[in-house]
């Protein structure tokens, strides 16, 4: 198990609130460091190499009881594959909820947790199997999800309903600006939302 963050802000105070956590383990590796914000993001990217073959899903949560983290245990003592990794991002009491939620495209700010799990695997013949795993892992973790989607985990397969859980009611007003800034639809490989004028439900994947 392995806990990563970010601290932005003076190293000097940085280091006072890393002391508990550091005095806590101690832990097998400590890398935590000053570092440009670009290394910040790569440092994890030997988790995810490219060429494997991978299904993610993903929620945000309303709590990580002890219930949750039990079924997160033992499902991932039976994972098909080493290269499974299962994410719990902590978004509470942070600057991101001090923001209106409909000052941005991205909202769901209030809700504490963000849980993904991103099977991952080297055999096509292991496919069923992988996905079928992540399947019951997020359907056992239903209990504890939040209305809502974090929309750069959507895995692709949840089509407009998923952009609907990513963006709830600002997603009619992201397809008019679609429909102004790019009415040809040419930014389209994505999540994407399509202008307001292609279609009744204003999204297409």
């Amino acid at each position: 198990m392995g806990l990563g963050g970010v601290y932005a802000g003076p190293l000097e105070e940085g280091e006072k609130v890393l002391r508990p956590l550091r005095e806590y383990g101690p832990p097998l590796a400590d890398m935590f460091q000053p570092m440009p914000y670009n290394a910040a993001q790569r440092m994890a990217d030997f988790l995810w190499p490219p060429g494997l073959h991978s299904y993610w899903k993903s929620s945000y949560l309303t709590e990580l009881s002890d219930a949750a983290i039990d079924i997160l245990v033992d499902f991932f003592a039976r994972v098909p594959s080493p290269r499974t990794v299962i994410v719990l991002e902590h978004n509470g009491d942070s600057a991101w909820d001090r923001v209106p939620d409909s000052s941005t495209a991205f909202g769901h700010r209030g809700w504490p947790y963000n849980f993904v799990v991103t099977s991952a695997w080297s055999d096509p013949k292991e496919a069923e199997r992988n996905i079928a795993w992540t399947r019951g892992l997020f359907n056992a973790m239903r209990p504890f999800a939040a209305q809502g989607a974090y929309v750069n985990y959507l895995s692709g397969d949840e089509g407009v309903e998923g952009l609907k859980a990513a963006y709830g009611a600002k997603l009619a007003r992201l397809a008019t600006l679609k429909a102004k800034f790019d009415p040809t639809n040419l930014f389209r490989m994505n999540q994407n939302i399509a202008p307001a004028s292609v279609g009744a439900d204003a999204a297409a994947i």
